[in-house]
């Protein structure tokens, strides 16, 4: 009885130290605001600067566009409307004000300089009126 009552306790043990592993679960940011200071048109990476109610970006961090484009991943929502469409790289210009949705892993690199987002929202207000 002691054997089991012991095992039992074991078990309970290991199943409580299991579930107090590291958290793994990679939070998306939303609606990381910025401003687009240089455009590398050949290699597709915009550089952006943090806005004043951010501090995610720095002065200057690039974001690799390339492949955001195949996705549709570069949107254009006009306020007045609430339409959202899909635009091209070649509709972002430098003072533009941006909307990026980055993982946290991703926003790891900001450091090393270029990195990789899930999304832009070009927030700049020019579009509905073309």
């Amino acid at each position: 009885m002691k054997k089991v009552i012991s095992l039992l306790c074991t078990l309970v043990l290991v199943i409580g130290l299991a579930g107090c592993g590291k958290d793994t679960e990679d939070v998306l940011h939303l609606g990381l605001n910025a401003e687009i200071v240089e455009i590398d048109t050949a290699k597709q990476i915009i550089y952006v600067a943090d806005t004043s109610n951010t501090e995610v970006f720095g002065e200057k961090c690039g974001i690799n566009c390339s492949e955001l484009i195949v996705p549709n991943n570069i949107i254009y929502a006009d306020y007045d409307t609430s339409e959202v469409s899909d635009i091209k790289f070649s509709d972002l210009q430098i003072g533009d004000a941006v909307i990026v949705n980055a993982y946290e892993s991703q926003l790891k690199g900001v450091s090393e300089g270029i990195i990789n987002v899930e999304q832009i929202q070009l927030a700049t207000q020019r579009l509905g009126n073309d």
